[in-house]
């Protein structure tokens, strides 16, 4: 990326978290509403909602069609948010974008966020580039993310749990109405989500503008994906009904053979075998239970050096409290990110590289946020480690 941009991008940076739309809107604006020039998916939910864009686009990529997918946060770097049929945007059409946007920046009464300049390149490019499909995902709640924009073909929910309690409210029923702010009057809505509290309200926002809502379980025996765990079966039944209730058609061998062809880093991705090293990107009391539950599948009754860092507003006493029964020893570290914890309880966190050196020999889980997750992979890659 051109290093005056990267400049601009960083300059966002203290704006930090801002949801709403009015911003979002005048950029699209000035760019002539590159949004509306898209066949949308959108998908929303606590966990698992990049596995089932991932999954979505893999199955519309086996169907023949050009697909666009934006998703976040990047592990390494900011192409990986914006890949038409799996290729990352290219660095001169990533650099072209961030200039289109500042551009339409210039004339907004309010500075942009990161997220939004970057969304608002995500429309540009699948725009300019005539995908047929776009795959979108919410980056924060949904009623006031800036991509909710969009008036998409089919809405998905993956789950509603307790996350960024301080933004989104305190219980299961206010945060399903943030994440039920995607669904538009007549499109209809996929969700794995069971719980009554969250459910009801799904089903509430849903009826009110006349929205089918199809609530799924797991997929069968004969949908296979490679990415492990009983939940990537809830996501892979929310991909399968999100295609088909857009109306596309499609047959079950290419859905079958999309799934096992979807490729999603940082979710239980296995590093290496020997020693085993695990990297997970659960950032939350659900995401880190759902891990230990397909730990406890894969590998019952072992124990791992389990390697922890969490960015500053998570809920670290309730993800520690579930890793500890399958860890022999816990490692308290920190990714990069400006947010994240130095410090959790009493205990400061060490320094990333050097607890990978020391712990290379053992079998270990890294996790706790994505950022310390693509961290990890980028240090894993260097010899050595």
């Amino acid at each position: 990326m051109d290093r005056a941009l990267e400049k601009y991008l960083s300059s966002l940076e203290k704006f930090g978290i801002n949801l709403g739309l009015e911003r979002i809107t005048g950029l699209l604006t000035n760019l002539g509403n590159p949004q509306q020039k898209l066949q949308a998916i959108h998908v929303a939910g606590t966990n698992g909602k990049g596995s089932t864009c991932a999954m979505i686009a893999a199955i519309l990529k086996e169907l023949g069609y050009k697909v666009g997918l934006y998703t976040s946060p990047h592990l390494l770097r900011y192409n990986e948010r914006f890949q038409i049929n799996g290729r990352e945007i290219s660095e001169p059409d990533l650099s072209a974008g961030i200039a289109a946007v500042k551009k339409a920046a210039a004339g907004l009464p309010q500075k942009p966020t990161v997220f939004e300049v970057l969304t608002a390149v995500a429309f540009w490019y699948f725009a300019k580039k005539k995908v047929d499909f776009a795959v979108v995902e919410v980056g924060m709640g949904g009623r006031l993310d800036a991509t909710n924009v969009i008036r998409p073909l089919v809405s998905v929910i993956t789950n509603v749990e307790l996350e960024h309690t301080t933004v989104l409210g305190r219980t299961l029923a206010k945060i399903a109405v943030e994440k039920g702010g995607i669904i538009k009057p007549g499109v209809p809505v996929v969700t794995a989500e069971s719980k009554a509290e969250a459910l009801t309200v799904l089903t509430h926002q849903a009826n009110i503008g006349g929205s089918s809502l199809v609530q799924v379980g797991i997929v069968g025996a004969g949908f296979i994906t490679n990415l492990l765990g009983e939940h990537q079966k809830r996501n892979a039944a929310c991909a399968v009904a999100a295609v088909l209730l857009a109306g596309i058609s499609a047959d079950k061998k290419k859905i079958v053979a999309g799934l096992k062809k979807v490729r999603w880093p940082a979710r239980f991705q296995v590093i290496r075998k020997k020693p085993l090293t695990i990297v997970d990107g659960a950032h939350n009391p659900a995401g880190v239970k759902t891990l230990v539950d397909t730990l406890g599948r894969e590998y019952p009754g072992k124990k791992f050096v389990v390697i922890f860092g969490a960015q500053q507003d998570k809920e670290v006493t309730s993800m520690l409290a579930l890793l500890r029964p399958l860890a022999k020893e816990m490692i308290i570290t920190r990714s990069s990110h400006q947010q994240s914890s130095a410090m959790i309880s009493s205990e400061k966190a060490l320094e990333l590289g050097s607890v990978l050196r020391q712990t290379a020999s053992c079998d270990r889980v890294i996790c706790g946020s994505l950022f310390l997750a693509g961290d990890t992979i980028k240090i894993l890659a260097q010899k050595g480690r």
